[in-house]
């Protein structure tokens, strides 16, 4: 059979021995995203600052893979269906159009974005760019319903009693406009299973230039359990994190985690169990992913740490 850039569902059980339960197995414990093919669509890219408020960089036209939460991945195979707003793009190549100019009428900070502050692609280092995808500005629905009920007593001809002092003191606090959108509808048939991620989760190896496919799931067996030693929850962090990049510098690593920790929780890629609390210029602190906070881990043993991993991930290789 030919290698594939992606997969749909339907077909893993043939090509990989990969069940329905399996790939539910593997989501739920973050050894594998889902991804899904968006065509033409309009997002805000930007990134979410400690305090979980999104800055917006650009408007953009986008089409090629994405990745949605993993709440959404888990309800998808769950009911069958989800709907989304955010998404990570998945191919920076395929982004289009990009405009620089804020794109609403309302100031911000608002209900969508906290800031604006113009960022080009080049700027952007992530491989994965948050996205939200572009609302529309509508009347706010308190307003709607209050010029209705002004429209209907002008109707009947009735006087309207001037506004009190606290009604006008209300009336400014409704927000003129707010945001709508209808988000984007995913069934089942819309999975993607990119190769790439079906090797991250062990379920292939890649043998120079063959493929051998790994047997099927069971409860004895797990993706690299025999190859690959995670001494702890941190390790298993860094394991993702070379396996992803595997040239960078120590230092290239330790801002990958800097800008992996100013993400909101739910859209950090490597950091899938939110180990990080916060990364100082000489040392992490962490807790392990039932929450107990463990030893902060100093530059140097950062560094220590990568080193073994390399050693365990190349062995014939020197990275």
């Amino acid at each position: 059979m030919i290698e594939k850039e992606y997969y749909r569902l339907d077909e893993l059980d043939k090509r990989f021995n990969l069940s329905f339960s399996d790939v539910l197995y593997l989501v739920e414990n973050s050894k594998l995203d889902l991804a899904f093919r968006l065509n033409n669509n309009k997002f805000v890219i930007g990134g979410w600052t400690k305090e979980n408020k999104f800055i917006g960089y650009a408007l953009v036209q986008y089409c090629g893979f994405a990745k949605i939460t993993l709440q959404n991945q888990i309800k998808l195979l769950s009911k069958q269906k989800t709907n989304c707003n955010y998404f990570w793009l998945l191919d920076k190549a395929k982004i289009t159009d990009a405009s620089f100019e804020y794109p609403f009428e309302s100031k911000a900070p608002n209900a969508f974005l906290y800031a604006w502050q113009p960022k080009v692609l080049s700027e952007i280092s992530w491989e994965r760019i948050p996205a939200k995808l572009l609302p529309k500005e509508q009347e706010h629905i308190m307003r709607t319903f209050k010029n209705a009920i002004s429209d209907t007593f002008k109707t009947l001809n009735k006087e309207q009693t001037e506004p009190s002092e606290y009604e006008k003191q209300v009336d400014a606090k409704i927000p003129k406009v707010q945001f709508y959108s209808q988000g984007i509808d995913f069934v089942l048939s819309d999975i993607c299973i990119l190769h790439s991620e079906l090797i991250k989760a062990g379920i292939i190896t890649v043998q120079q230039t063959s493929t051998e496919v790994l047997p099927p799931l069971t409860s004895n067996y797990l993706p690299n359990q025999k190859s690959k030693t995670r001494s702890d929850d941190f390790n298993e962090l860094l394991f993702r994190l070379v396996e992803a990049e595997p040239e960078l510098t120590a230092k290239s690593y330790w801002r990958t985690l800097e800008c992996e920790l100013d993400d909101l929780q739910e859209y950090r890629v490597f950091d899938k169990h939110n180990l990080l609390i916060e990364i100082t210029a000489t040392h992490i602190s962490w807790k392990d992913r039932v929450g107990k906070p463990r030893k902060p881990i100093s530059f140097s043993s950062f560094s220590n740490r990568l080193t073994k991993v390399r050693k365990e991930l190349f062995p014939d290789n020197n990275i």
